[in-house]
């Protein structure tokens, strides 16, 4: 792996924990996007599908559970991630699973070798993207599908720019000049493309991120998100909860009764 990948795993295997804690917690917040992955997967029995950056294992578990006759290999870079996955595996009783570290920028398996490929929300985040779905065609058979989902702009995910824009504004935080990877309908068309890809689907899903609190929230992203996580857990008690009180202001326009309810925008990709 090269320096970028390296550091991308040591930041997302440090997050592993908190995403096996709340997997319950967003599995129910994402089920929409799920359900719209498993159908544009259109898995049959018999079928061996891959699930790619897979984090915790969250949707090929479901998939999993659900279709029996499925087999799934769940897949991710961090063995954190890929040891929750095992878990889950395991406490829900599960013989059609197959849990494997791998980098999606160099999938250890032959040629047109499986029914479908899946993720959600991951394959914005290893570096060399052309590789990345330059592999997945490789290894997909030909006529089946890639069913993926990805964050939009940062700019219509405000669950995503409360915290960052607080860090970034108290020099802990250094945004990509590019910008959210593969986050427009147009992004996604262009890499597919590139990788031999003719058949391509995209749709921008709009559905807020709701959390019954800003307490929860604050606990949620700062356990799963990544980098900021890393960032806000390093940071001094007192420096880390003045950060924790600009984050709350600024949430506070999209606080009800009803909890707190924030504006996210993904896209969500089929291909062929």
């Amino acid at each position: 792996m090269d320096d970028e990948t390296n550091e991308s795993l040591r930041i997302w295997d440090g997050v592993a924990e908190g995403w096996e804690k709340y997997r319950d917690f967003i599995n129910a917040a994402e089920s929409l996007i799920t359900e719209r992955l498993l159908d544009g997967l259109d898995a049959r029995d018999g079928d061996a599908v891959l699930e790619l950056t897979a984090g915790p294992g969250s949707v090929g578990l479901l998939l999993a559970e659900r279709r029996p006759n499925v087999r799934v290999l769940i897949t991710d870079f961090a063995p954190h991630m890929v040891e929750a996955a095992e878990r889950g595996a395991k406490e829900r009783g599960l013989t059609n699973v197959e849990c494997r570290q791998m980098d999606a920028q160099a999938i250890d398996l032959p040629e047109s070798s499986v029914d479908g490929v899946f993720s959600r929300y991951g394959l914005m985040i290893p570096p060399d993207r052309a590789k990345t779905f330059s592999e997945i065609r490789r290894v997909l058979k030909p006529g089946r599908s890639l069913a993926y989902a990805v964050w939009g702009p940062i700019e219509a995910n405000a669950w995503m720019m409360l915290m960052g824009a607080v860090l970034m504004q108290r020099g802990h935080f250094t945004p990509d000049p590019g910008g959210m990877p593969l986050a427009t309908e147009d992004a996604n068309r262009e890499v597919l493309g590139t990788a031999g890809f003719t058949e391509v689907q995209t749709e921008v899903l709009d559905a807020p991120m709701t959390y019954e609190s800003f307490g929860q929230y604050w606990e949620v992203n700062g356990s799963v998100g990544g980098p900021v996580a890393e960032i806000i857990r390093n940071l001094p008690a007192d420096e880390r909860n003045a950060v924790r009180s600009a984050v709350e202001e600024f949430s506070a326009p999209f606080l009800s009764d009803a909890g707190l309810a924030l504006p996210a925008s993904r896209v969500f990709v089929r291909a062929k």
